[in-house]
């Protein structure tokens, strides 16, 4: 009848455990709502605080005390069950204001006695493991209400109190009021129980010395005390609910239990907020202050140049131009527009005029510098015909056989409009089609002939045995015409301008103005005008390596507040010690340093 009461009892404690357990659930929902609104409110109240109710991820380590008991020691004499001691592992973490997990590694040696009364002193003893995985409960938030929004003094100070118990700040008396927590826990798991095979028990029922891995149940309380925000001390009171196949007797309720009390203590996993670095904002310069723009050195004597090539066809042995021949109409049109480029002005005075003729290898050394020769002629007399140039003026020289662009070709043939410096850019022209596969094949074998210092003909004779012709055949057809050309260049003096003039000759003809008239034009414009600025562009479009001419368009852009392009004007203005104190006038309007002004000038305070 005793043992039946007890068994009973058992069973009630363990249906009233987890029903309690989920009779928490009930709560949640309610709480969770309420728990969001106060975030919300919360953080509107201190937007720069992150307030939240959910623990971090956490690791605890307990050791403690434990007392066990089967279905033949009642529970009437839980004070005479002997003591025994364990420790667990446990990592976890709040998913939600009041839910959590955690999954705790269980170690404890158990003891108990091996007669139904509690009187008798011998006791044995066994070890068992457990993992098991827990739901958590969080009491503390669910009694820690939130005060009415009419109470605004009261709900002043609740926010107050939860807004100090987050912050890393030393301790104060409110935030003492929250360093307790208390949570419920239920879980299940598995235990394996051993160290059976040497008890030698006393029961009168069959038992079993068998170690077997077998599911288990436990619930209780943890209770904790917030000693800094890492750490927790704490005290866990628990019950353990096991099915009873391991350790012996089965008979009657299959249900043993343990009854644990361990203290230890729990590590926060809590993250480190990256603290910015502290942005010093400085006061922005606003005004520009005065620049120094420089003047440019005048230029004595206004020398230019104009260079070209001019590929123009010949009949084959001849030597006179003839206008509507194949492409001479595009090539003349194209020498046209060099030369009245360098007529801009009534006033230009052409110095010189050099014409260097070539003629391609294929014909005899001597009859290519025939013609070579006669075709730079013919290109002079030409010139002076159309455009009534003294004789003096021009410069011939030639060489007979081009076989430095025929090795630029081939060195660089895998780009289709290159020949040397100077190939075709249209692809129409039938001198630059994509190179076929043998005469790539044959590349090195014909560069080497080429290479060779041997007599012309000799080495024209060696060049077409190459790949068996083929490729000396592919060459003469599309390569050998553009070897035939003349390369001009045209030198010219320009006389000085007015800036009236020069207002005009900056936009259709830049090269005939020095920098220092260009600069004279700007002048004549307002500061920061669309003229001015212009003028100030073209010149360092046209001098792009003179430090005179990127530190005024800097400048310039530093008064129009243009700063990233007057940085790149900048870094070529060389080590003018101007361009020092332009930089440090740009960092001032950026504000990127501490500056004030002495005299109108911008000075720097490191």
């Amino acid at each position: 009848m005793i043992h039946t009461f007890h068994t009973n009892m058992k069973k009630v404690l363990f249906i009233a455990l987890t029903l309690a357990s989920l009779s928490l659930h009930a709560q949640t929902s309610a709480f969770e709502q309420q728990g969001m609104q106060t975030s919300i409110t919360t953080q509107k109240q201190a937007p720069t605080d992150s307030i939240s109710y959910k623990d971090p991820l956490y690791l605890q380590l307990y050791l403690g005390i434990n007392k066990s008991a089967n279905e033949n020691l009642p529970w009437t004499e839980f004070s005479k069950y002997p003591w025994s001691g364990g420790f667990f592992i446990g990592l976890g973490r709040e998913f939600s204001p009041l839910w959590g997990w955690r999954v705790a590694l269980r170690f404890n040696h158990n003891k108990s006695r091996n007669v139904p009364v509690c009187e008798s002193k011998d006791v044995w003893g066994w070890y068992n493991t457990g993992l098991f995985a827990d739901a958590t409960f969080d009491l503390t938030d669910v009694f820690r209400k939130r005060p009415a929004r009419h109470d605004r003094d009261s709900l002043n100070e609740w926010e107050e109190l939860v807004e100090d118990t987050l912050k890393t700040k030393p301790a104060t008396n409110k935030r003492r009021k929250n360093r307790f927590n208390l949570k419920a826990f239920a879980g299940v798991g598995l235990a394996y129980t051993w160290s059976f095979d040497k008890v030698p028990l006393s029961y009168t029922h069959p038992y079993s010395r068998n170690s077997r891995l077998l599911p288990g149940l436990r619930v209780g309380l943890t209770a904790t005390w917030r000693l800094s925000d890492r750490w927790r001390i704490g005290a866990e009171l628990s019950q353990n609910i096991y099915n009873d196949h391991f350790n012996g007797v089965a008979y009657d309720t299959p249900l043993d239990t343990r009854s644990n009390l361990k203290v230890g203590l729990t590590y926060l996993f809590i993250k480190k907020k990256k603290v910015p670095k502290p942005i010093i904002r400085r006061v922005r310069l606003r005004e520009c202050p005065p620049l120094p723009f420089i003047m440019p050195d005048p230029e004595e004597t206004k020398l230019r140049k104009i260079q070209g090539h001019a590929f123009l066809d010949f009949p084959v042995n001849e030597t006179v131009i003839y206008p509507d021949y194949r492409k001479n109409p595009d090539e003349l049109a194209r020498i046209h527009k060099s030369v009245d480029s360098a007529l801009f002005d009534k006033s230009v005075v052409i110095t010189r005029i050099s014409l260097h003729g070539y003629a391609s290898p294929e014909s005899p050394y001597s009859n290519n510098t025939r013609l070579a020769k006669g075709r730079t002629e013919a290109l002079k007399n030409y010139l002076m015909r159309r455009y009534n140039f003294d004789y003096a003026v021009f410069d011939n020289t030639y060489t007979p056989e081009d076989w430095d662009n025929l090795r630029g070709f081939l060195t660089d043939s895998q780009t289709r409009k290159v020949k040397g410096d100077f190939w075709y850019e249209s692809k129409d022209y039938v001198e630059t089609p994509e190179v076929p596969e043998i005469v790539i094949q044959y590349r090195n074998q014909l560069l080497s002939v080429i290479n060779r210092h041997m007599e012309p003909d000799a080495k024209e004779e060696l060049l077409k045995k190459v790949g068996g012709g083929e490729p000396y055949r592919w060459l003469l057809q599309y390569v050998y015409p553009g070897l035939r050309h003349t390369d001009y260049i045209i030198e010219y003096k320009v006389k000085p301008f007015s800036v009236e003039k020069g207002r005009r000759l900056i936009y259709s003809h830049p090269e005939g103005l020095s920098l220092e008239e260009m600069y004279k034009v700007a002048n004549s414009y307002e500061e920061g005008s669309d003229g001015w600025l212009d003028a100030l562009f073209i010149a360092v479009e046209r001098y792009p390596d003179d430090p005179t001419a990127n530190l005024n368009a800097a400048c310039g852009c530093v008064m129009t507040k243009r700063l990233n392009d007057a940085k790149k004007y900048l870094s070529k203005a060389g080590k003018l010690p101007e361009a020092k104190y332009v930089g440090n006038v740009i960092k001032a309007m950026e504000g990127s340093t501490s500056w004030k002004i002495v005299n109108k000038r911008v000075v720097i305070q490191e």
